[in-house]
This record gives structure tokens, C-alpha cells and sequence, in this order.
């Protein structure tokens, strides 16, 4: 089953500190992207898709 994804979780997957402003959120995934990204290390896709998600998550809150 899918985990529910909320805001405390959302910062935890970006490993960056809860309630953080949008640069930062961006930076985080922008870091974990060129690391994770399918094309570049297709063992990591959950990893990936998990940041995706949080970061999308976030990104509607701000």
C-alpha cells in the first residue's frame, strides 16, 4: 500500500529541514534529480519517484 504523503514526510524524503522556503525544496530536488533520475541510475527509480512526489507535494503547498 501506498504511503500517504504529508508535509512532515515530504521534507524528510528531500532531507531537508521541515518548513523549508522553495529555493531550498528546489535545490534539494534538483540534488536528488541528478543523482536518482532513471536515465542516469535506473537501479534508483523508487528513489527517485519518491522525490518526484514530495517535491510536487510541496510544491502546491507553496
Amino acid at each position: 500500500m501506498k504511503e500517504q504523503m504529508t508535509k512532515e514526510r515530504a521534507y524528510e524524503i528531500l532531507g531537508i529541514p521541515f518548513g523549508s522556503d522553495f529555493p531550498t525544496t528546489s535545490k534539494a530536488f534538483h540534488d536528488i534529480r541528478e543523482k536518482y533520475h532513471p536515465d542516469v541510475n535506473p537501479y534508483m527509480r523508487e528513489e527517485y519517484v519518491k522525490a518526484l512526489s514530495a517535491f510536487e507535494f510541496l510544491q502546491n503547498l507553496f
